[in-house]
């Protein structure tokens, strides 16, 4: 008994605290949790510095292409032997030096790095706006499992109502001789079920309520209804080409191939000479003089014990595995798309039936009530009406969530 009493002290905090949250703050629409939930979103953030990572990277293979300036200073201070003092002398020099370098020749190796990190930066943007729709999508159904539960919540709570007025009714027909303590059993036993459903659903609530704070970043108000359903396109097939052609992970496997085939020319071009030009200015103060210096070096690698051949090997495999994993996860987002149109398929013939259902159930249990009153019906066919008609509404309202966020 006491644990039902906390039952329904959580359930009237709830409801209260949704109340309380929607007449003084705001009334949560559906455009305003994806807003809020794309603000708030901490996976957005992390994409979003890997986004920065990889412009710094872009950055970075410019820069190798130009040439390096540093500049160098040495001091120094000691005592030496020396003839000329006719002992340890005080030896002090002071050294400087400018130098420059550049890559002349390189055999394309730094353009074609600059054309990696340029298509890595492409396939790290493609990347945000599937993590984008993946944030979004989580808010829709977030939004709608909220909507579902306090549905839940509400119908639950109505059906213990009738159940408790079944009893009374049970227990004054029973005062009357009309039915037998077996149908006020009956009807007692149906009433704690429904309790115990209700308790089961305000804590699905709360359940819902802190998946609605992690995918959108604050606490519900007010659910209001969500906006009609978005045009959807007028065949599976073409959706199926339009997810091969614009999914989000589509273009980054794309982008990953391109990468591969890039790596794979990397290494050939190994094979070819690179030379550099290099020039230094230094002054000494021991000579005082200025000197200058200017070098062009070369190299070419003949043997490397067959490393150079197993890279572009490794190389060869990783362009065909890319290219084999693009192609299978093309499948499966045409599958999923596929999955998705048959759950939309389902929920929207669901949503007819249940209806139907309902209207039928209602009509039912209207008249299995008036024929009991006229000791036609007993009090398990009441409940067994009653019992239809929730089912129904249940279904109803849990089909309504799947067709949206199908």
């Amino acid at each position: 008994m006491d644990n039902l009493k906390d039952s329904f002290f959580k359930s009237l905090l709830v409801a209260f605290s949704l109340l309380f949250f929607s007449s003084t703050l705001f009334a949560n629409t559906l455009n305003l949790a994806l807003e809020t939930a794309y603000n708030n979103s901490d996976e957005l953030l992390i994409q979003r510095m890997s986004i920065r990572e990889s412009d710094e990277a872009v950055a970075q293979s410019v820069a190798a292409k130009r040439p390096t300036l540093s500049v160098n200073q040495n001091l120094s201070s000691g005592y030496a032997f020396s003839s000329s003092c006719s002992g340890f002398c005080n030896s002090q020099s002071a050294n400087a030096s400018l130098s420059a370098k550049m890559s002349v020749l390189d055999g394309g190796r730094k353009d074609l790095g600059i054309r990696i990190a340029n298509t890595s930066l492409y396939a790290e943007r493609v990347a945000l706006i599937e993590t984008e729709q993946d944030v979004l999508l989580s808010a829709v159904t977030a939004f709608m499992n909220m909507r579902r539960s306090l549905e839940f919540v509400a119908l639950e709570r109505n059906s213990v109502k009738l159940l408790k007025r079944q009893v009374q009714a049970a227990r004054d027909r029973f005062e009357v001789g009309e039915i037998t303590r077996t149908d006020i059993s009956f009807a007692e036993s149906r009433l704690e079920a429904a309790k115990g459903k209700l308790a089961n659903q305000i804590g699905n609530l709360e359940i819902s309520i802190e998946s609605y704070k992690m995918a959108i970043g604050v606490a519900p108000g007010e659910l209001k209804d969500p906006p009609p359903l978005p045009d959807l396109p007028k065949t599976l097939e073409i959706a199926k080409v339009s997810a091969s052609r614009h999914h989000p992970a589509v273009l980054a496997l794309q982008h990953a191939v391109e990468i591969a085939d890039l790596q794979l020319d990397l290494t050939k071009f190994n094979y070819r000479p690179t030379f550099s030009l290099s020039g230094e200015l230094s002054d000494s103060s021991k000579t005082g003089k200025i000197s200058s210096n200017l070098s062009l070096g070369g190299s070419f690698v003949l043997y490397q014990g067959g490393a150079r051949s197993s890279k572009e090997r490794k190389a060869l495999a990783t362009v065909e595995k890319a290219r084999i994993n693009l192609l299978y996860q093309t499948r499966r987002i045409q599958q999923g798309v596929a999955t998705r149109w048959a759950q939309l398929n389902i929920a929207k013939a669901l949503i007819s039936a249940n209806k139907r259902q309902i209207r039928a159930a209602e009509t039912a249990y209207k008249g299995v009530t008036d024929e009991a009153e006229f000791g036609l019906r007993t009090t398990l066919d009441i409940l067994d009406a009653e019992q239809s008609l929730m089912a129904a509404k249940v279904q109803l309202a849990s089909t309504r969530r799947d067709e949206y966020v199908a």
